[in-house]
């Protein structure tokens, strides 16, 4: 097992957005996702070193709005959808499986969401269409993130490639 504690650069003055990526790698309850050991071994390390030094941790409400839909997403095609002519709304929505797996999910997620800190997205001055325009090959929810972690000066901590390869954000800079 590889210690992941000492090859990582982190310092009580850091500010750190958490992607959905992240939770759904800690804190899904979803089978497929625990499959990625590695990444949740090293993602669970950063986020033990984040907490250990009393970093301020962040998130606003489009992550924890695709965590939710995501875990709940991957529970109707893992486990209730297996005939495959069910529907998501209709049949899952009103099921007894999807209220326990949105329990599930809720009680995850609060564990997150007792150390971190809320952050607004300031939608009213986000220019979408001039966001797009930049880089239309991102998604909304990437581009809402980027911009609210650029006007806050804060760090990402990701395991999504097109923060880096596309926005040129940081998503390395936890390494020595």
């Amino acid at each position: 097992m590889i210690n992941f504690n000492k090859i990582y650069n982190i310092s009580s003055t850091d500010n750190v957005f958490i992607d959905t990526n992240i939770l759904i790698f800690l804190f899904s309850p979803s089978g497929i996702i625990k499959s990625k050991k590695f990444k949740n071994e090293k993602y669970s390390s950063i986020l033990n070193e984040l907490i250990k030094h009393e970093c301020n941790i962040y998130i606003n409400s489009h992550v924890v709005s695709e965590f939710i839909n995501r875990c709940l997403r991957d529970d109707f095609n893992t486990n209730f959808n297996n005939l495959g002519n069910k529907k998501y709304k209709q049949d899952y929505r009103s099921s007894s499986d999807y209220q326990k797996t949105l329990k599930i999910v809720l009680k995850q997620l609060n564990k997150f969401l007792k150390i971190s800190k809320h952050i607004n997205d300031d939608f009213e001055s986000f220019d979408i269409s001039k966001a797009y325009q930049a880089r239309e090959e991102n998604d909304f929810n990437d581009l809402i993130i980027a911009d609210t972690i650029t006007k806050n000066k804060l760090k990402l901590l990701t395991d999504d490639l097109d923060f880096q390869n596309s926005l040129g954000i940081d998503t390395q800079w936890y390494l020595k």
